[in-house]
């Protein structure tokens, strides 16, 4: 399969710049949706974007946990495969970069808001698309990134239990009396609350 998925020798040019360009960019869509869920989002939202915050927090310290257990050789590290992202030759299993997108897309998804549920899709989509540019370019095998998927998935469904959602209404409740003048339409807001 990895090799189906790898990135031919000749890669170079804009294919190779685009591929790079989504392997390291697109991680950013993932904070700027939470940034854009506080900043513009209704009470229900900023939850959402707080409990996404905590699983993708929790998600990526079982990660490195278990990359630091378990060395996993990059593909580079195991044969003639090019490392087009320079990157360091660590423990490949699980993938930092999906389990990120993934952490936030899933917490987001089985949230309340449609609108979290629509940016949790989005965010799923990019961590696929992710997963795909970081195997194509030789810094990861395929069960790196169903391994990051697995992660993610435990730790959103931990924090849509009754507990996880609790912890993340009081953080919230927190940042917005601290972080309220962030918040866009701030009276409004706090009016409905």
């Amino acid at each position: 399969m990895f090799d189906a998925l790898a990135a031919p020798h000749g890669l170079a040019g804009a294919s190779l710049l685009a591929i790079l360009l989504l392997a390291q960019g697109a991680i950013y869509a993932g904070p700027s949706v939470l940034v854009f869920l506080w900043i513009f989002g209704e009470a229900d939202d900023r939850r959402a974007a707080v409990g996404a915050c905590l699983s993708s927090l929790l998600a990526l310290a079982i990660a490195h946990v278990i990359s630091s257990a378990y060395m996993h050789p990059r593909p580079f590290m195991d044969g003639p495969v090019r490392n087009y992202l320079g990157h360091s030759p660590d423990s490949s299993f699980p993938s930092d970069h999906s389990t990120l997108l993934f952490a936030l897309g899933f917490a987001l998804w089985i949230c309340p808001p449609r609108q979290g549920r629509w940016f949790g899709s989005l965010l799923l989509a990019i961590g696929i698309a992710v997963g795909w540019a970081r195997i194509c370019l030789g810094a990861h095998y395929p069960l790196d990134i169903v391994g990051a998927a697995l992660v993610a998935a435990v730790s959103a469904w931990t924090f849509a239990l009754p507990a996880g959602r609790a912890l993340s209404a009081h953080i919230t409740t927190f940042c917005e009396w601290l972080f309220g003048w962030s918040i866009a339409g701030t009276k409004k807001n706090i009016r409905r609350n």
